[in-house]
């Protein structure tokens, strides 16, 4: 048995350079992004996981994801392990904390799973304000790196994942298989519910065509199997059953 449990730091909306603000009472907002960010526990009877790191959201000097996980009665150095599916900073961020004049991981006893062909990506683009290079450089050095080098595989007798492009060029995706429940993961293919019912091509994807094309083919097993969604974005549903 395992169990989910959904860490969404707050609502947020991108400015035009792609820092994420939060959306409070008196936020007046017109045409800007707006999106939940949202990183998910997972503890298995071997591990304790998380889906991808966050931001670092903090409020009132306090971690929004270590609020979470202290009712979970989990701290950051519980973490085994941590899957990323991709390197955008909403995903990635919550890593690292800047301290005493240089950044340290905050999960400092997890393996960080980590796919070696999107970080080559990252590194070919630049200009991609999506990514905190700065950031990203440091962890990028941390020695609790895993590096991923197959299209996919298992990561332990409940999760599988499956490189599949799309948002980036080598975003991978995850399910979590609970007995007769299967979790799906499809990060920012999937970001919210609502990606199922328009059957269109994002222009904020790297390959926007190949994400819809997917979106396509798992709604189909979605219906099928049944499938329980964790979405990222997702402002009203982090879990749609």
């Amino acid at each position: 048995m395992i169990k989910v449990v959904p860490l969404k730091e707050g609502d947020f909306y991108e400015d035009e350079v792609k820092n994420f603000l939060p959306i409070e009472e008196n936020t007046v907002l017109t045409n800007e992004i707006q999106l939940a960010v949202c990183p998910f526990l997972i503890v298995t009877e071997k591990y304790t996981i998380l889906l991808d790191a966050g931001l670092g959201y903090q409020e009132n000097g306090e971690y929004v994801l270590d609020a979470y996980l202290k009712r979970e009665g989990i701290s950051p150095i519980d973490i085994d392990r941590i899957y990323l599916s991709h390197l955008h900073k909403d995903h990635v961020n919550g890593l690292m904390e800047y301290r005493d004049g240089k950044y340290v991981c905050r999960f400092p006893n997890a393996s960080i799973y980590l796919q070696r062909r999107e970080v080559s990506f990252a590194e070919l683009i630049q200009d991609d304000i999506s990514f905190d290079y700065e950031i990203l450089e440091e962890i990028l050095k941390l020695p609790n790196i895993v590096w991923m080098n197959e299209d996919e595989g298992r990561l332990d007798e409940y999760i599988r994942y499956r490189v599949v492009g799309g948002h980036t060029a080598y975003m991978q995706v995850f399910w979590v298989k609970d007995d007769d429940v299967t979790y799906f993961y499809g990060a920012d293919n999937l970001p919210k519910y609502s990606y199922l019912t328009y059957n269109m091509a994002f222009k904020t994807d790297y390959d926007g065509k190949k994400a819809m094309q997917w979106r396509a083919e798992w709604k189909d097993e979605i219906v099928k199997d049944r499938w329980v969604l964790l979405l990222y974005h997702d402002m009203e549903h982090s879990i749609y059953r």
